[in-house]
């Protein structure tokens, strides 16, 4: 018995030490070059067949010791034998075991020097790129349908689990036909074991071509640094030296033109820097907020100092809240916006809205991106105004502007259209008020670096209300209303000629007292209309006053007053024509009358010195012409017709007066009838309520007396039984 137990464990001892030197000299001979030049030839040819293209893996290392795989120099060719895709080494090291289980743990990851060549021809539709022979070797084939009932549906599959420690990545180059690439210096993600997951990218840059209908843009696009920490979902992201630069290969917009901003989107040169707040994101949804950020274009100077804001975001729509954009001296606060996304395939089309925009603005802080003449602009202003719009169209609505001593006040709404096309653009904007005196107009146009002429007149107005509307069209502006002042009222139209160089207009006033605003004051108060057109071609008119060696403007006056004083004389029908040639105005007035014409000439060379006009006066006599009768006619028929038309209008209005006190009557009728109707309710609840009240009691009552009378019975009941 002995000896057989002891020949059954030699024998098994002895096939445990084949198996396990068995086992060794295969391991051994695993990890020799041979072996695994062997198997790196054999997967190569394997992998090559399989993609019907050429692949080449220099060398390769697999260890099951340390349980690593490491490639080095890989290249695979696409289907016109040209290199796709060259990388120097790949190594990964993960477990073995965990894979029976279909679970890879990966405990760290490197690819090095990966550089990959993409092509698809943009021209063809019908073409096919060169990578969409890989992605087809490796999609994923359908199951063939068997039959239901051998089907064990107890057994559900296990779906693949991936998990990675590290990971590292560097010096990676794509590029995409040849006129987009894409270069990442090193990106570094590692997660502890306490799921603390952190990734570090360092110099991401791309660069492609952006095909507009103006033309083509180069574009490039640099991340100096990325940081992303994910802390049991709390996910923090700083973006640094974020650049994005283009270049349209055209002279920028504001090439010899010194009056226009350096805003071009053709020639951006833009570094920002943010921090960014992830609190929730989805397949569709994202939740963060942006904190610190500062955005610069260097080419432009737009600089904003910081840039706060909250987003709620889908692919429909996005809600920002608590946006605050700082410039040098200027500060914006949106509390809510919310953003309707475009989208082609749904025809959504883009929509904004903002119903709450406060800020204090410093304009000059816009000067050199958009508008060089308000670089000495220094008023601050408090804006206050709701916006909402389009892809094509931007409305204001309540806006308010003012300084903080309210010597300036300004509410205003508005609109601007046609986006698109900057031939078809309109600024418009209604003025509902704006009030200010003549003192503060005068500091105000000191802001502007333009010449300044008639300031002293300007004073003179003393307090001005204007009401009114202004249009910016493309070189042109058109300004309209009523100016109200200490003087008189002021009804005008002017616009603003850019292409041709030339302010022209019209003014109109019933009554305004042109001696003070000139500092005449032999002339009193008029009645008129001019009309005015000046030259503001600086070349045209530095050229006139060189030759002429003056100092006035350029241009003419035409003017037509109903009804002036000068001394103690009153005129009617008074013309006036001024021309000013740089240098002397002079000017010409004609009273008509029917028989005679009362004429004078004067001219001036200062507008601030009109006290020294010189005046020549005289007469011209005449007969009554066929155009003073038809006027005399035309007079008096228009006196009639206003008389007749004022009848109708007091007419009207009686009997619009009499309508009012009928229908007040039969209101105020209804309003009694109504009255007695629910007094009259009350008083019928009132006798319902006391009903209510007398049969409560009355059963109240009843209940006393049926409980009263219970109680005797009982009481008897007990002596009976006592009894």
């Amino acid at each position: 018995m002995k000896k057989s137990v002891v020949l059954t464990l030699k024998v098994v001892v002895g096939l445990l030490a084949a198996i396990v030197l068995l086992l060794g000299i295969s391991f051994a001979a695993f990890h020799t070059s041979a072996v695994q030049d062997r198997l790196v030839q054999k997967a190569t040819e394997l992998l090559s067949d399989y993609l019907q293209t050429t692949v080449h893996i220099e060398k390769a290392s697999v260890s099951i010791i340390d349980q690593g795989v490491r490639l080095y120099g890989v290249e695979i060719d696409d289907r016109q034998q040209r290199k796709m895709f060259q990388m120097r080494e790949l190594g990964v090291d993960l477990k073995l075991l965990p894979l029976l289980h279909k679970e890879v743990n990966i405990s760290q990851a490197k690819i090095r020097g990966l550089e990959a060549r993409l092509y698809k021809p943009a021209s063809d539709s019908d073409s096919v790129a060169n990578y969409q022979f890989v992605i087809d070797a490796f999609k994923s084939k359908k199951q063939p349908q068997v039959d239901s009932v051998a089907v064990d549906t107890t057994q559900a599959k296990k779906p693949m689990v991936i998990d990675v420690k590290k990971l590292a990545l560097e010096d990676i180059k794509v590029s995409y036909n040849d006129t987009t690439h894409a270069e990442l210096s090193s990106l570094r993600y590692k997660k502890s074991k306490k799921n603390l997951q952190t990734v570090e990218l360092r110099e991401l840059t791309t660069a492609f071509v952006q095909h507009t209908k103006k033309g083509d843009v180069d574009v490039r696009i640099r991340l100096g640094l990325l940081d992303a920490v994910d802390d049991a979902g709390r996910r923090m992201l700083t973006i640094d030296d974020l650049c994005y630069h283009t270049d349209n290969h055209k002279l920028r917009k504001n090439a010899n033109k010194p009056k226009r901003g350096a805003f071009d989107v053709g020639h951006f040169d833009v570094i920002a820097h943010m921090l960014v707040s992830l609190d929730s994101i989805g397949k569709d949804t994202l939740v963060a907020t942006i904190s610190d950020g500062k955005i610069l274009d260097r080419n432009s100077g737009l600089n904003i100092n910081d840039l706060q804001l909250k987003v709620n975001a889908n692919k429909r729509t996005a809600h920002l809240g608590d946006v605050v954009i700082k410039l040098a001296h200027t500060t914006l606060n949106i509390a809510s916006a919310d953003i309707q996304l475009p989208s082609k395939k749904e025809r959504r089309p883009l929509s904004y809205s903002a119903p709450q925009i406060r800020g204090r603005v410093l304009l000059k802080d816009i000067a050199r991106p958009f508008a060089p003449v308000l670089s000495k602009f220094s008023i601050p202003l408090n804006l206050q105004t709701q916006m909402s719009g389009n892809d094509n169209e931007m409305r204001f609505r309540n806006v308010v502007v003012n300084t903080s001593d309210r010597k300036l006040n300004i509410a205003a709404s508005g609109r601007i259209s046609n986006l698109k096309n900057k031939y078809a653009l309109r600024v418009h904007f209604d003025v509902q008020k704006m009030t200010t005196d003549g003192a503060y107009a005068e500091h105000v146009i000191n802001q502007f670096p333009v010449k300044k002429f008639m300031m002293k007149q300007l004073h003179a107005l003393g307090n001005i209300t204007y009401h009114g509307h202004f249009d910016v069209l493309w070189k042109k502006e058109q300004f309209a209303g009523l100016l109200h002042t200490a003087l008189g009222q002021l009804n005008f139209q002017f616009a603003l000629d850019e292409l041709n160089k030339y302010v022209f207009g019209t003014v109109r006033t019933d009554s305004f007292e042109l001696g003070k605003a000139m500092d005449m004051p032999d002339l009193g108060k008029i009645a008129c209309k001019a009309d005015f057109k000046f030259d503001i071609s600086k070349p045209r008119t530095a050229k006139m006053r060189a030759l002429k060696g003056g100092k006035l403007p350029i241009g003419s006056v035409n003017a037509e007053v109903t009804e002036g004083k000068y001394k103690k004389v009153k005129v009617r029908n008074l013309f006036a024509e001024l021309e000013s040639d740089a240098a002397v105005a002079t000017g010409n007035i004609t009273v008509k009358g029917k028989r005679m014409d009362v004429l004078c000439g004067f001219s001036f060379t200062n507008t601030n010195e009109m006290k020294k006009t010189k005046i020549k006066p005289g007469i011209k006599f005449h007969k009554m012409s066929d155009e003073d009768k038809a006027a005399r006619d035309e007079r008096r028929a228009a006196k009639k017709e206003a008389k007749q038309q004022a009848r109708e209008e007091r007419r009207a209005a009686r009997a619009e007066q009499k309508a009012e006190r009928k229908a007040l009557r039969a209101e105020q009728k209804a309003e009694r009838e109504a009255a007695r109707a629910e007094k009259k309710a009350l008083k019928a609840e009132e006798k319902a309520l006391k009903a209510e009240e007398k049969a409560a009691r009355k059963a109240a009552k009843a209940e006393a007396k049926a409980a009263r009378k219970a109680a005797k019975a009982a009481a008897k009941a007990a002596e009976a039984a006592e009894e």
